[in-house]
């Protein structure tokens, strides 16, 4: 495990995600309930090997943007969930495999255990669907592979919206999940790493390996 030390995103973020599976759409490559290998594990091999080649990252800026408005109000949850708990936490920027391979970002670490946070500060019709439904089938995928990428014990789901009660749902490992998963997720690896010699024999893309992306042309305008 490597913990990388920046700012979620931050353009740095960007670029560490760029191309890699993350745990937060491991959905679309794990099937929530047993942990195989889904059927849209291979449009979304698709979409990351667009986006090396490309060079760019291919969420929306629609995305990018809910991501800013949740971090407004992510101090008062932190604040929140710390004193509620009596817990202290530290910022995480990324995490990865050792070799790079698949990435996680969970919001903070728990300081004193081997736990993580994750942090939604969402409206209130969804905050109140978390109260009554929880984060959804799609979310064990997801906080499955926080588990397994970050090596963490638990983490915690946290709500947090300033006109409601907060929401904690507290999710362990589960080892046979666990190994199920990343079973599955070696074999999606394989599988993009195979598309992408693909794309590459064509020798397209290899003369545009050392282009400028639009993420250095960005970075350059606010530099």
């Amino acid at each position: 495990m490597i913990v990388h030390d920046v700012e979620q995103g931050s353009l740095d973020w960007l670029k560490l995600r760029l191309g890699i599976p993350t745990a937060s759409e491991f959905s679309k490559i794990i099937t929530p309930s047993k942990g195989d290998l889904s059927k849209s594990a291979r449009k979304y091999a698709h979409y990351l090997v667009a986006e090396s080649l490309m060079g760019e990252p291919l969420e929306s800026l629609d995305h990018l943007e809910w991501i800013a408005r949740g971090k407004e109000l992510e101090p008062q949850a932190v604040q929140n969930y710390e004193f509620t708990y009596d817990v202290e936490t530290q910022a995480i920027g990324f995490v990865t495999t050792d070799d790079g391979r698949m990435g996680a970002s969970p919001d903070r670490f728990i300081i004193g255990s081997k736990a993580g946070l994750e942090i939604k500060c969402p409206s209130p019709q969804v905050h109140v669907g978390y109260l009554i439904d929880g984060p959804g089938e799609d979310y064990k995928p997801q906080v499955q592979g926080q588990l397994l990428i970050a090596e963490l014990e638990y983490v915690d789901f946290f709500s947090y919206h300033p006109r409601c009660p907060p929401v904690r749902i507290r999710t362990y490992r589960d080892e046979l999940y666990l190994v199920k998963m990343q079973a599955a997720l070696e074999l999606f690896c394989e599988m993009k790493d195979e598309m992408m010699q693909k794309a590459r024999s064509s020798g397209f893309f290899d003369e545009r390996a050392n282009m400028i992306t639009p993420i250095d042309l960005l970075a350059e305008d606010l530099s």
